[in-house]
Formats: C-alpha cells, structure tokens, sequence
C-alpha cells in the first residue's frame, strides 16, 4: 500500500489529473504549492508534506487537487 501512495506522488501531474498538463512530479508541485505558501519557510512545508504520508493514493489526489487547481 505505501508503494502505490509514494508511486501517485512521484507520477507527473499531467497523468495524475486530466485538467493538468505539467509533467512536474506531484510530490515537487506540492513542495512547490507549500514553500510559496509559506514565504519560503521549510519547516512549515514538510509539516504540510508530513500529512500526504498518511493518506492513501485516492486521499492524496483528493487533497492535491484542492491545493493545486
């Protein structure tokens, strides 16, 4: 299970959304996402990163999507 998780992040976000058309993997477009949300800060970006560790691949595209489109 954990490995299909990881797999959605690392697949680019043209094939994770059909609205995208970005090939940057899903999991450096969401550090991208939280590093401008939080004016650079690291520390806040891998507690917003931490979360998707624990949702399930659906839950991840769920959440990603909110953030990203």
């Amino acid at each position: 299970m954990a490995d299909e998780k990881y797999q959605t992040l690392d697949l680019p976000m043209n094939e994770v959304f059909d609205w995208s058309e970005d090939k940057t993997p899903l999991r450096d477009a969401l550090w991208n996402h939280y590093m401008d949300e939080s004016n650079k800060n690291t520390s806040a970006t891998l507690k917003h990163l931490k979360a998707y560790q624990t949702m399930s691949s659906d839950e991840i595209k769920t959440e990603a999507e909110k953030v990203l489109k």
